[in-house]
């Protein structure tokens, strides 16, 4: 050092430096106080990220995991975000997970949690999050600023499920199969003995469900709940983006709910709609089976119709359709009246169904019904005659007497 600054031109000379340096207070190595916990005394929660397969996609997502300190249970669950409602579903499913609720939870100071960090532990958190703590009735504790050993054993779960159960890359048509995977992984978990004990993890969870706290009778919604209008479209409005809702509910007001993967319509108690959520911007998220009774009415449009435009149907529908259209001068009212039985029987039925009607020559909807009402009804069985009614058909009969063939045989002249 004392070379560097006399390189600056600074005149100083080396036995200055040399104080100067040994009068520094040294950085001391950090030490730790072992900790231990009681039955159902406290649990652990922190996010953590990793890399997955959606149909063949290559996309990182977040994951929440926690873990009961005393039994070393654990629960792991990917989300598409790091919402407040991704965050507290994610608890919820781990209480449900472990049969009961822990009287203590540390987190780190997340966002969906804490809105302001005070003194020491202290912090201003969300009143959703607070109301949460008071339906499940748990305190929150959350670990300093910087200070990740203070909930480590969660610290080291998010690298322990990233290296045991995210390698190799997990594959899904959705986040809900891959959480069945990662659900079935956190069970077979529990069979492993943790280091330094004695008892396998399930043995240790088996005895501290006594002390969890019960679950509330009833779950709460933790998602966004609202209010919304059916446009003249059949759609709604829900951050950014449009859903659709069956067609008869337009210019009406239905209640929508949503969690980190699904928004969800009512009209009162009874469900109208279900969609997966979408997080991309100004998207058009759709259900052709919403928009049917209107196509049958105004079958002009059924070529450019969006919903059908953009639906998951087999690409013999549209064979179908041109079909009709070509035979039939109403070809687009009869695809409409085709689609119609998709509401009341599975696409593969009605596609199976189409099939055979094709092959038979000249065919309509009235002809794919007949196919699916014939494919889908039992034959009546046949009942016994009643005796009261029908008294000369019960009994046996006497054996006929055969003898009266042989005239047959008899040669007349």
């Amino acid at each position: 050092m004392w070379v560097e600054l006399r390189k600056l031109g600074i005149p100083i000379g080396e036995s200055t430096v040399r104080m100067y340096v040994q009068e520094r207070p040294k950085p001391s190595e950090p030490a730790f106080v072992p900790l231990d916990f009681a039955p159902g005394e406290r649990a652990e929660f922190d996010f953590g990220e990793a890399t997955i397969k959606l149909k063949g996609q290559l996309v990182r997502v977040p994951f929440l995991a926690g873990r009961l300190r005393f039994s070393g249970a654990m629960f792991v669950e990917c989300f598409p975000t790091q919402r407040q409602e991704a965050f507290l579903l994610g608890q919820r499913h781990a209480f449900e997970f472990w049969g009961g609720v822990p009287r203590m939870a540390v987190y780190d100071n997340l966002k969906p949690a804490v809105l302001q960090v005070l003194e020491g532990h202290t912090r201003r958190e969300h009143e959703v999050f607070l109301h949460f703590q008071s339906v499940y009735r748990f305190e929150a504790l959350f670990a300093n600023i910087h200070a990740g050993w203070e909930k480590g054993s969660v610290e080291n779960l998010v690298g322990y499920a990233r290296r045991n159960y995210l390698v190799p890359l997990p594959e899904g048509v959705d986040l809900e199969a891959i959480n069945a995977s990662l659900r079935e992984n956190c069970l077979c978990d529990q069979q492993r003995i943790m280091a330094g004990r004695t008892e396998p993890i399930a043995s240790r969870l088996a005895f501290e469900h006594a002390q969890l706290g019960p679950l509330p009778t009833h779950a709460p919604d933790l998602g966004p709940l609202a209010e919304v209008l059916v446009r003249s479209t059949g759609r709604v409005r829900f951050q950014t983006n449009d859903y659709s809702a069956p067609i008869q509910y337009a210019y009406q007001r239905l209640t929508l709910k949503a969690d980190p993967f699904r928004v969800r319509l009512y009209a009162g108690e009874e469900l109208v709609a279900d969609h997966p959520r979408c997080y991309e911007k100004r998207q058009v998220i759709e259900d052709w089976r919403h928009y049917v009774p209107l196509l049958v009415k105004k079958s002009f449009a059924v070529p450019w119709a969006s919903a059908l435009r953009n639906a998951d149907l087999p690409a013999s529908f549209e064979a179908a359709r041109l079909d009709l259209v070509a035979r039939r001068s109403d070809g687009n009212r009869e695809f409409a009246r085709l689609l119609e039985l998709c509401l009341t029987h599975t696409v593969e039925a009605v596609d199976a169904a189409v099939a055979l009607a094709r092959g038979q020559g000249d065919w309509s909807a009235d002809s794919v019904r007949h196919l699916l009402r014939w494919a889908t009804e039992e034959d009546p069985l046949a009942l016994p005659l009643d005796p009261a009614r029908y008294p000369a058909y019960q009994g046996s009969a006497p054996p006929p007497d055969l003898s009266a063939y042989n005239r047959l045989l008899e040669v007349r002249s």
